[in-house]
């Protein structure tokens, strides 16, 4: 019962964007988008063909050669409400991809993604009636994990037009809860100290396909069917509810000379969460909208540089006060080849607004990010 009320409190106050600071980690936590950092340099829109994004299990099929992929993405965040404002900084390795091709047309991969960051932490300042006392009371909440989404995927080009795959979904992580009343007046009031680890476990499955109608057109179609999501201390099961279901779409033009446009729409049921904590914690169901260009740059060192532009505009799972909360980002950053086109660096740089409704409790609470991607593949 003290870890229940212990997970409900944290979900509850992890709802007010004025005590936590950060509109972006709000609710069950930030999501990144499982998309690579090429992807991610379109506005997510190359993410439903990129191999290396783990969104469409189709893509891996297109890998075509064994690879490693790893990514490395800090964020740098400024929240501002009225004349207030905070900084924060925030390292994630939110990607690692890898791939096999066996024969000519299956391919079998391994990726390991961060679904949800929920790393944040709270602190207020308030008076408690302590034993019929009045005191001025410090409570710190603060929260260290992240869910993971492992991936184990297979792929198949059946014909030259048609891209096919499956997926299944291990969900884990772990979340330390730190909760802590200290009180000014030592003498008289002793501070309160709670720890908790909670885990947690679930599972999900996917599919998709990638459609070749013609030399310069690719469409993409992919789901996620969403299994049971626990959040487990030991062996006792805390709360339970169901990895939200994901539908997106993707079309891609590449009849420019040098250049692929693409655009692509997601719909999260962020709603399934809710069984997880309290209703302070409510998530909603979110769509999400991308477009992007990657198009072929100048020669540097004799090898080819791709360059890179997109824009993307999403609702953020959680709501702040009552409010939805908007992200609006625009993206850009290049790529190239090198040791012989054995291995590829590619580089984003991500500005990103988040705010609530002007009407929201909170309204005037506005949260800027800068985010730098680095992805590194590597093919043997």
């Amino acid at each position: 019962m003290r870890i229940r009320l212990l997970l409900t409190v944290t979900l509850a106050t992890a709802s007010t964007a004025g005590a936590q600071g950060a509109l972006s980690t709000q609710g069950f936590g930030y999501p990144q988008g499982e998309f690579s950092t090429r992807a991610l340099g379109t506005g997510g829109a190359l993410a439903q063909f990129d191999p290396q994004s783990a969104v469409n299990p189709a893509s891996i099929a297109s890998a075509g050669d064994p690879l490693l992929f790893l990514q490395y993405e800090p964020e740098f965040r400024k929240v501002t409400s009225g004349s207030l404002s905070s900084s924060s900084t925030t390292a994630r390795f939110p990607m690692m991809v890898a791939s096999v091709p066996i024969g000519g047309q299956y391919t079998i991969g391994f990726s390991v993604s961060t679904f949800l960051d929920r790393s944040w932490s709270t602190s207020t300042s308030k008076i408690q009636d302590v034993a019929g006392t009045p005191a001025n009371v410090t409570e710190n909440v603060k929260s260290l994990g992240a869910v993971d989404d492992i991936r184990f995927i297979g792929g198949w080009v059946p014909a030259n037009w048609i891209q096919l795959g499956v997926a299944a979904h291990v969900y884990t992580g772990q979340n330390r809860l730190f909760y802590q009343q200290t009180f000014p007046d030592s003498l008289h009031f002793v501070p309160v100290e709670q720890v908790s680890n909670l885990d947690f476990t679930g599972v999900a499955a996917s599919g998709g396909v990638i459609i070749h109608p013609s030399n310069i057109f690719a469409l993409a179609l992919s789901g996620r069917k969403g299994g049971n999501f626990n959040t487990r201390t030991g062996d006792t099961i805390v709360s339970q509810a169901k990895i939200p279901d994901h539908y997106g779409a993707a079309i891609s033009y590449a009849g420019l000379i040098g250049a692929t446009i693409s655009a692509q729409v997601g719909r999260d049921m962020w709603s399934a969460l809710n069984g997880l904590g309290s209703t302070d914690a409510r998530a909603v169901d979110a769509w999400d909208y991308g477009v992007g260009i990657e198009a072929l740059g100048p020669r540097v060192l004799s090898q080819n540089v791709l360059l890179r532009l997109g824009g993307r505009s999403r609702t953020l799972p959680f709501v702040a006060a009552g409010s939805e909360v908007h992200e609006l980002s625009f993206q850009g950053g290049f790529g190239a080849q090198f040791a012989r086109n054995r291995a590829a660096f590619d580089v984003t740089f991500q500005r990103a607004t988040r705010s609530t409704d002007a009407s929201a409790t909170v309204g005037g609470v506005h949260e800027r990010a800068f985010t730098l991607s680095f992805g590194l593949r590597v093919r043997p």
